[in-house]
């Protein structure tokens, strides 16, 4: 059995253990040589033959990354990767390995901005100040590194603990959110420049025997004792990065990539435009871009001077995933990624291959797949609806109300076992479409569209639809004759529900409906709920975003604080999080991070 877990990433687990898939376009930081380059980004790490512009390996959270939101990198003599995360800390991955280890999480801040080395010490920047890091040369070895903190307290010239960036020329450099200061390699000689061009000093770097420093107005040069600028942009621009070859300076930015020759500020030039967030020339020159934080534009290079070339990984179409559904058919996975790509991301569990599909309509919240295997997606928009795709026929089909209509808003949806599409609109209408086409509508007294999307339908075994919105468990009683309404039967369960908004359900193999809420979980048996909640059960979270059942009977619980599994047989609950499993760590505590679940009943 595999399962999916949903939310700013892709997490799937079966029986050989747990895998996540993301996007690696977001670049943040670009290291190496000319045979190696080893890039940061967004949804962890990859290394890339430059050459053969081939992925070598990608390391993400399941492999042993402490997260997956990668913001810059730091190889030692060993080869081994040293990745300061946001929200992880510090990552170590093995040489020529897909395995990482965490680097001793109770001494390190989670928030790591910057690393530099030096010889057999490592320093590490962090929100909380400077790290100083002696590995005696041990490198894989992290009990008998001695770790010493600077901060503003026991340092003032630090100036701010909010390190942005570190350099080793010679003596250290420390660039802050409000200066930059000079340390000698002793770490008894402290000196500060307040605003030496700008605010926040992102970069720095070397130039011949003096430093250079990169801040929202430009780039400044340490003259004696003071420093002047190098050229000034026309206007205050985010800069992160900063890069030095031979006689050329480039300065990546929000905007672009600058170029300047021998530091004459008459001769710079906007050689590359677009969000550009690293730099790194070695025989080709790349530039690692940013652009949606979901999905990015991955890298840009240039062989002597010539034109640009893209270069793209092949990961999910975006890291932002809003639901997903396993094909009854083939095993393969589905994953739609709501504004951020129209269409669907399909991935094969057991070979991990990934393969985009550009869908027809816009704004895909949801998917499902019915029993022949085509993927059906629900659309939040006017012009949205209900499009699907069947893989047989490699061709799209579409369903809408009009070419602008609250119909087109699909706030929920689910397929039964008769392949009938369920769907709750955002004029507060349930339409069914059967397995041939054909609609019908259920206008039901005291619905009441819900403020988003993403709720959900399930079906008993007496064919009956149950949907959950924020008035209640709704039932469907159409017994058994879609397109007779005079025989239906409707009604809104409030009572015994620990929350009237009911975000997922599902129905188990004795009939029971399960419901997930944002005060617990809780179960019909037919005449009255039972509530689980972290007082009286094992579940990890009160805000339960999705709950799914298995062949087995068990119930898959999908919390804000990560996933239980209850065993009603048994009684038993067992809890998965970033802690002991390959679930990926919601670094940025976003609400509703963890947010679509299903199971795969083929494999």
């Amino acid at each position: 059995m595999n399962l999916a877990l949903l939310g700013l990433l892709l997490a799937i687990t079966s029986a050989t253990g747990w895998q996540t898939y993301t996007n690696t376009n977001f670049v943040n930081d670009i290291a190496g040589s000319d045979t190696l380059l080893v890039v940061a980004t967004r949804g962890g790490v990859y290394a890339l033959d430059p050459e053969e512009l081939r992925i070598l390996r990608t390391v993400v959270n399941s492999d042993g990354l402490p997260a997956n939101i990668c913001n810059t990198l730091e190889l030692d003599p060993e080869g081994n990767i040293w990745v300061a995360t946001d929200g992880g800390g510090v990552g170590v991955i093995i040489r020529d390995s897909t395995r990482a280890r965490p680097y001793r999480p109770n001494d390190m801040p989670d928030i790591v901005t910057a690393i530099a080395r030096d010889g057999t010490r490592l320093l590490f920047g962090s929100d909380r100040g400077l790290y100083v890091v002696e590995t005696h040369g041990t490198w894989l070895d992290f009990d008998d590194d001695v770790i010493r903190r600077y901060s503003v307290v026991n340092r003032p010239e630090l100036l701010s603990d909010r390190v942005l960036s570190l350099a080793v020329l010679g003596e250290y450099w420390v660039g802050t959110n409000v200066g930059v200061t000079r340390i000698g390699k002793g770490l008894d000689e402290w000196r500060a420049w307040r605003r030496p061009l700008g605010d926040s000093v992102k970069a720095i770097a070397g130039w011949r025997d003096t430093a250079l420093v990169a801040t929202e107005y430009g780039v400044a040069r340490l003259r004696d004792t003071s420093f002047v600028a190098v050229f000034r942009f026309g206007a205050a621009r985010r800069v992160f990065d900063l890069e030095v070859s031979a006689t050329d300076l480039y300065v990546a930015t929000d905007t672009g990539l600058y170029h300047t020759e021998g530091l004459d500020s008459t001769r710079l030039r906007l050689i590359a435009g677009g969000d550009s967030r690293a730099v790194y020339a070695g025989e080709r020159l790349w530039v690692g871009l940013g652009g949606a934080l979901d999905r990015g534009n991955g890298l840009r290079y240039s062989v002597s001077g010539q034109s640009w070339q893209t270069f793209s990984t092949g990961g999910i179409a975006s890291g932002l995933v809003t639901a997903v559904g396993f094909s009854p058919t083939s095993g393969d996975l589905h994953a739609c990624h709501y504004y951020s790509w129209r269409g669907f991301s399909r991935i094969d569990p057991v070979t991990g291959a990934v393969a985009l599909k550009p869908g027809v309509l816009p704004l895909t919240l949801q998917l499902a797949c019915d029993s022949k295997g085509r993927v059906w997606s629900t659309h939040f928009g006017l012009d949205g609806g209900l499009s699907y795709y069947d893989p047989d026929e490699d061709r799209w089909e579409k369903v809408q109300w009009g070419t602008s209509s609250a119909w087109n808003i699909i706030t929920a949806f689910g397929i039964d076992h008769h392949d009938t599409k369920w769907m709750f609109n955002a004029d507060g209408v349930v339409v069914a479409i059967d397995s041939v086409g054909e609609q019908v509508s259920f206008d039901i007294p005291g619905l009441a569209p819900p403020p988003g999307g993403g709720y959900d339908f399930a079906t008993d075994r007496r064919g009956r639809a149950w949907l959950g919105l924020t008035v209640g468990l709704v039932m469907i009683d159409y017994a058994g004759t879609l397109h007779d309404r005079s025989d239906d039967r409707y009604a809104v369960l409030t009572e015994g529900l620990p929350s009237r908004e009911i975000r997922s359900v599902a129905v188990d193999a004795d009939d029971r409906v399960w419901a997930a809420t944002s005060q617990g979980a809780a179960v019909y048996n037919g005449s009255e709920f039972a509530v689980y909640n972290t007082g009286n059960s094992g579940l990890l979270s009160n805000s339960v975003f999705r709950v799914r059942t298995d062949a087995s009977g068990r119930v898959w619980l999908l919390t804000e604080a990560g996933l239980s599994l209850f065993d009603p047989v048994s009684g038993r609950w067992t809890s998965y999080t970033p802690q002991n499993s390959g679930l990926p760590a919601n670094t940025d505590n976003i609400s509703g991070f963890y947010s679509s679940l299903d199971i795969d009943r083929v494999r």
